[in-house]
């Protein structure tokens, strides 16, 4: 047996208990798991049922990194004894794959090594936000850039230099990946919504362009970087839950995108007051399975980290739990309820808890 935090109730506080530690098939690897980082789907889950409501009791946590124990008849990407990242299932019926317990199941298709001169902690900062923005930036249901592996191009290199994109809360962690990975595939202008006490920080990330998120006029401000009222044609709202300002700003005669982190139907609704039929507003899912079974997302995997090894993926701040201690849990996801200035939280399931 091991332990684990549980959802036994949604809208409860999450509590300690055991389960057993789960036995790996034969695509999968067990690892100990080292390192847990708390999103704030993590909160909703807990408070709203998001992924977990139907099947509970159940375990948060899906950026998971740790010691690979066991590895499945099949797999020949690992060893045992590596230290591996990557990202769980959030969405199985049992939470073998999810990091708020000491032994966890992932799959070699969902993650890699530890980059080398990095820490487990450091490389568990980045699964489900990554795999968030590089789908809206790069996959065919959303903004569909080829993505930026030359074995993955078919043909000449696009050229993007001509391109603007506008990323609505880039100073959040999965807004800073995405102009990041826009870098990476030289798209021309990256405008960045955000305060401007980030703008040496985004700027260095890559962003062209820094516009104050308190500005009353960030829609004209973003049609003057692009070109006019018609030259917006991508946006990436990684914050609203409401669309005013990602549907005032995108073309209403060319084809255009809007995707967005949180449910975008209110998006499609104001997009069809304002006469916008051309442009396409969806909701962005992270999951690995956008690229299950292409080549694409063995190709992301390796790449992540040695993106991280050569500077052009940074890691952002955090703070550390250790142990399995259900105070601190908790008051990690309500800080993602309250709406508080948030230092993500990585939790070590392994370690003894203060007390």
């Amino acid at each position: 047996m091991q332990k684990a935090i549980f959802v036994t109730e949604v809208g409860k506080p999450v509590s300690l208990g055991t389960r057993p530690i789960p036995t790996p098939g034969p695509e999968d690897v067990l690892i100990k798991v080292t390192s847990t980082m708390l999103l704030p789907h993590d909160t909703y889950g807990r408070d709203m049922g998001l992924f977990v409501g139907k099947k509970l009791p159940f375990i948060l946590g899906g950026n998971i990194a740790g010691i690979v124990m066991k590895v499945g008849d099949n797999v020949n990407k690992y060893t045992v004894g590596q230290h591996i990242y990557g990202q769980g299932r959030m969405l199985d019926p049992t939470p073998d794959s999810t990091g708020l317990q000491e032994y966890a199941i992932l799959r070699p298709n969902f993650s890699a090594l530890v980059s080398l001169g990095f820490t487990d902690d450091q490389l568990v900062t980045l699964p489900i936000n990554a795999t968030t923005s590089f789908s809206a930036l790069f996959h065919q249901n959303w903004f569909g850039f080829a993505p930026p592996f030359p074995s993955a191009e078919h043909g000449s290199r696009p050229n993007y230099t001509e391109e603007a994109i506008v990323i609505i809360g880039a100073g959040s962690n999965v807004g800073k990946l995405a102009i990041q990975f826009a870098r990476i595939r030289a798209i021309g202008t990256i405008i960045a919504v955000a305060s401007v006490s980030g703008t040496q920080d985004l700027k260095a990330m890559g962003a062209t362009h820094v516009v104050d998120r308190h500005s009353p006029n960030i829609v004209e401000e973003v049609q003057v970087i692009t070109g006019g009222p018609e030259s917006v044609t991508h946006v990436y709202d990684c914050v609203n839950w409401t669309y005013e300002l990602a549907t005032a700003m995108v073309s209403k005669t060319r084809p255009s995108f809007i995707a967005a982190l949180h449910p975008a139907e209110q998006a499609v609704q104001e997009l069809r007051r304002l006469g916008k039929e051309k442009c396409v507003a969806k909701t962005v899912s992270g999951s690995n399975n956008n690229f299950e079974g292409s080549p694409v997302g063995d190709l992301f995997w390796d790449a992540l980290g040695a993106w991280v090894q050569e500077g052009k993926i940074q890691i952002p701040k955090y703070m550390t739990i250790e142990g399995l201690d259900e105070r601190k849990i908790n008051e990690a996801l309500d800080s993602y309820r309250d709406g508080r200035p948030v230092l993500q939280a990585i939790v070590h399931p392994g370690a003894t808890a203060d007390t």
